[in-house]
C-alpha cells in the first residue's frame, strides 16, 4: 500500500506540464515572426551538365515530335479520331473493306498503323504490305496468301503449300477469293499501303472485283486500301454495286485547334512553351499538315534549345522554319531557289504568293479558278493568277494532260513557300536581311 502511494507522488513529481496549443492565427503569426532557416546557395549548374541536359531535351523533342516516321500510339495521332472511329466502325464492326486517301504527308500510314495496332489488340490479324507499282493481280496478292499461312485456314502445311500453288499458276479474283473464303478461325484484314503506285487499269479491275466477291462470300477477310489521291474514284476505280462495300476515308487539313494542341501539348513535355503570337504563325505555316505540323514545330524547339530558351517567340518559329526548310533544300534546289527569288523579286504582292502557297497546301490539286477565287477573297487581282502559276511552272504539273487540273510535283513544298513569306514579312519589319537562311550565330 505505501510502496503503491510512493509510486504515484514520482508520477506527480516527474509529470511535464501540459503545452498550451495557440489559436490557429496566433501559432501562424508566431511561426511568421521567427527567423527564416538559412537557404544553401544553389550551386551553378557545371557546363558538362548544362549541355548533357540540352542534349538530354534534344533528344525527347526528336522523339515525340517524331516528324519523319508515322506514328503508331493513338495518343500521338492528334485530329485524327473521328477518320479513326470512322474505320474501326465498318472495317471491325460492320465487316466492311476501307479506302483510304489523302495528299502526301496527311497522315495516311500513321492512321492504318493506328488502326491496325488496335485490331491486333482485339484479336485480328493485321498483314501490312507496300504495293509494287508494275505489279499484276497475282504479285499484287499473293504475298498476302504467303503471309496468312496454313493455321488461319485449318489447313496442314503442305495442304496449304498444294492450294496456293495451284492458284500461283494462273492467279484470278475469284481463285484468291474462294481461298480468302477458307479463313476460319480467326478475323484477317490486308492493308495495301501505297496503292496508288499501282497504274495498271486491268490489275485495279482485277481488285475491285476481289472486293466484290469477298462480300459476297461473306470472308472473314477485309481489305484495306491506302494511297495519294484527291478523290478516291482515282485511287480505285470500282462498279456502283461495289462500293456499298467500302468505306471511303479521305483526310482532309487537320483542324486548327488540334494543330495547337498539338504543338502545346507536346512542346510543354520537354519543358517549352509557344507564346500566343509564335503559335499562330506555327499554325498557319503547317496548314493543317500533319507532316509539317511536326517537322516545323520540331525544329522551332530544337532553335530554342540551342539559344536556352523556355519561350518559343515568332523569330524562333522563322528560324525553325529555315532550318527545315535548308534540310528540304538538299532533295529539292530547284524549288527552293525558284521560292527564294519569287519572293525576293517582289513581282507579285506577297500576299498573293501566300495565298497561291495556301490555295496548294489545302488541296491536292487545284485549277485556275480555284486561284482566282482565292485571290478575289484578298483583295488582290485576279488577272494576275495566270502570270503566278506561269511563273512557278517550273515547280508544276498537270495531273492530266489537256485538262486544269495543277500541283506541285513536290506536294510538301508549299508550306515552304509559306517560310519564305514569313521570313520576308518578318524581315521588312524589323529590318533585318531579306530572306532569313538560317540560324547560324
Amino acid at each position: 500500500m505505501l510502496r503503491e502511494w510512493f509510486g504515484y507522488l514520482r508520477d506527480w513529481l516527474t509529470r511535464r506540464p501540459p503545452v498550451l496549443a495557440l489559436p490557429d492565427p496566433l501559432r501562424s503569426a508566431s511561426q511568421a515572426a521567427r527567423a527564416p532557416a538559412p537557404r544553401a546557395a544553389s550551386a551553378p549548374i557545371a557546363p558538362e551538365r548544362a549541355v548533357r541536359m540540352a542534349e538530354r531535351t534534344r533528344t525527347l523533342a526528336i522523339r515525340l515530335f517524331g516528324a519523319h516516321q508515322p506514328v503508331d500510339n493513338p495518343r500521338d495521332l492528334f485530329g485524327r479520331q473521328r477518320e479513326l472511329d470512322s474505320l474501326i466502325g465498318a472495317v471491325i464492326d460492320s465487316h466492311m473493306h476501307a479506302v483510304i486517301y489523302g495528299p502526301r504527308g496527311s497522315g495516311k500510314t500513321s492512321l492504318v498503323r493506328v488502326f491496325g495496332d488496335l485490331a491486333d489488340a482485339q484479336g485480328l490479324s493485321v498483314i501490312y504490305l507496300s504495293c509494287a507499282g508494275g505489279g499484276d493481280f497475282g504479285e499484287l496478292m499473293l504475298p498476302y496468301l504467303d503471309e496468312i499461312g496454313p493455321a488461319a485456314f485449318g489447313m496442314r502445311a503442305d495442304d496449304f503449300a498444294q492450294a496456293v500453288t495451284l492458284i500461283r499458276t494462273a492467279p484470278t479474283p475469284r481463285s484468291v477469293a474462294t481461298m480468302l473464303a477458307r479463313v476460319e478461325r480467326e478475323d484477317v484484314i490486308l492493308i495495301l499501303d501505297e496503292f496508288d503506285r499501282l497504274e495498271d487499269k486491268a490489275t485495279k479491275g482485277q481488285i475491285a472485283l476481289l472486293i466484290k466477291l469477298l462480300s459476297d462470300m461473306r470472308s472473314r477477310v477485309r481489305l484495306i486500301f491506302v494511297g495519294i489521291s484527291g478523290d478516291v474514284g482515282d485511287l480505285i476505280d470500282v462498279h456502283a454495286s461495289v462500293r456499298r462495300h467500302i468505306l471511303a476515308v479521305g483526310l482532309m487539313p487537320i483542324a486548327d485547334e488540334d494543330v495547337e494542341r498539338f504543338i502545346q501539348t507536346t512542346s510543354q513535355a520537354i519543358g517549352l512553351q509557344f507564346d500566343d503570337e509564335a503559335l499562330a504563325l506555327l499554325r498557319w505555316l503547317v496548314c493543317g499538315s500533319p507532316y509539317h505540323m511536326r517537322l516545323l514545330s520540331l525544329h522551332s524547339c530544337l532553335c530554342a534549345i540551342e539559344r536556352d530558351h523556355r519561350f518559343a517567340t515568332t523569330e524562333i518559329v522563322l528560324a525553325g522554319g529555315a532550318r527545315a526548310r535548308e534540310i528540304w533544300r538538299e532533295t529539292n534546289q530547284r524549288d527552293e531557289a525558284l521560292f527564294a527569288s519569287l519572293v525576293r523579286e517582289g513581282r507579285f504582292p506577297l500576299a498573293a504568293i501566300e495565298a497561291f502557297a495556301q490555295t496548294a497546301a489545302m488541296r491536292l490539286e487545284f485549277t485556275p479558278d480555284d486561284l482566282i477565287r482565292a485571290l478575289t477573297a484578298i483583295g488582290a487581282d485576279p488577272a494576275i493568277a495566270s502570270q503566278m502559276i506561269e511563273a512557278l511552272s517550273p515547280a508544276l504539273g498537270r495531273l492530266d494532260e489537256g485538262t486544269a487540273r495543277l500541283a506541285f510535283d513536290d506536294v510538301l513544298a508549299p508550306q515552304f513557300l509559306l517560310t519564305f513569306c514569313a521570313a520576308e514579312r518578318w524581315a521588312n519589319q524589323t529590318g533585318q536581311s531579306r530572306i532569313i537562311k538560317g540560324v547560324r550565330q
